[in-house]
């Protein structure tokens, strides 16, 4: 089934698709903007972040389609004010009702509100954008994941964005069960995972890691958080898979840049060895800074390398660790000591205990 909003189809447009990332703490909200000004909004945080606020800083006056991956409150918490204060033409969750006054506030402001279209996302929904851009969604399918971990967060609206050659795939707080349906659907290589379930470790299990090969990976993730996300196996799955992690307790705001044929990213702050402005995918890769590696095999002795890294890492290991002989002589980079990594903004990948 396909699916245009309307206005939504537009005269092609040069120019960039923009995706931010939101710091809202411990939730998601991820905005999308396109060449002609749509506007998408998926998640809203929770009830105490400042969705609102972000939306007015980052200048938006509209919303042409929201999107409720699912009803917990650290992504519907506000969208109530959202949706009354920027009524969008679509309105879309993923059909399943929560007894949360979060969630019933919510929908009595989707219900009283005319001009706003309510839809069911399911599988086979394209949201066609301007500029050769286009929402996809993937899950749910139209059997939904029952007797899971998290029924809500399993049954989450998985969303993909392409624009040109570039991808974004957005799968909500899915779970293992999204994933492996998910790899049933072959959903292919993507440049930018917007990992699940603010890095947990119920998700972005290796096989799927593999499967969507990401380039960059961005954590939406509260500082301190009492659930101790991201996980540490996630961050070692992602490192493992030589992806790129931003996330917004380090980095604040995550700023992606699409012109269909590349993505950079900006982040709000300096996240360790992440400078403000990253080229990325498509873009010249700059010098490394000091420490640089050294020329020559990617496991080099202990001596020559105690604890290597991977640029494209945020975790350091022991020379003799196995993940260590992974790393490309094109990406490793050699720290001295666990505290010079540690002072370049790296942490122990843990496998080794370093």
């Amino acid at each position: 089934m396909f699916a245009a909003l309307l206005g939504f189809i537009g005269a092609a447009l040069a120019g960039e698709v923009r995706v931010d990332v939101i710091d809202v703490g411990q939730g998601d909200a991820i905005l999308i903007r396109t060449p002609a000004n749509k506007t998408i909004l998926i998640d809203a945080g929770d009830r105490d972040s400042n969705v609102l606020a972000q939306l007015a800083k980052l200048g938006i006056d509209h919303l042409d389609l929201a999107i409720a991956t699912h009803p917990h409150a650290d992504h519907v918490g506000q969208m109530e004010a959202v949706v009354t204060a920027f009524p969008p033409k679509v309105y879309v969750d993923n059909g399943m009702p929560h007894t949360t006054q979060t969630y019933e506030g919510l929908m009595r402001a989707v219900e009283a509100n005319p001009a706003i279209g309510y839809r069911e996302g399911k599988r086979g929904t394209v949201f066609n954008l301007d500029d050769g851009a286009k929402l996809e969604v993937l899950l749910p399918g139209d059997t939904r994941f029952s007797n899971t971990r998290s029924d809500l967060n399993s049954n989450s609206v998985v969303t993909r964005l392409t624009h040109g050659d570039d991808c974004f795939l957005f799968p909500g707080d899915g779970e293992e069960p999204t994933e492996r349906a998910l790899l049933d659907m072959d959903v292919g290589e993507c440049d930018v995972l917007k990992v699940a379930h603010h890095g947990s470790n119920h998700s972005s299990v290796s096989a799927f890691l593999a499967a969507v090969k990401p380039s960059i990976a961005v954590i939406s993730v509260g500082m301190g958080n009492r659930y101790g996300h991201p996980g540490e196996e996630t961050m070692s799955r992602l490192g493992a898979a030589g992806a790129t992690i931003y996330r917004t307790d380090r980095g604040g705001t995550v700023s992606l840049f699409s012109t269909g044929s590349g993505i950079r990213v900006e982040t709000e702050k300096s996240e360790g060895e992440h400078t403000a402005l990253v080229p990325v995918a498509g873009m010249p890769e700059p010098e490394p800074a000091s420490p640089t590696a050294p020329e020559g095999s990617a496991a080099p002795s202990a001596e020559a390398c105690p604890f290597p890294a991977s640029k494209k890492s945020e975790v350091f290991h022991e020379a003799g660790c196995g993940n260590a002989a992974k790393i490309s002589s094109d990406n490793l980079v050699c720290y001295p000591s666990k505290e010079e990594a540690e002072k370049a903004g790296k942490r122990s990948a843990g496998c080794c205990h370093p």
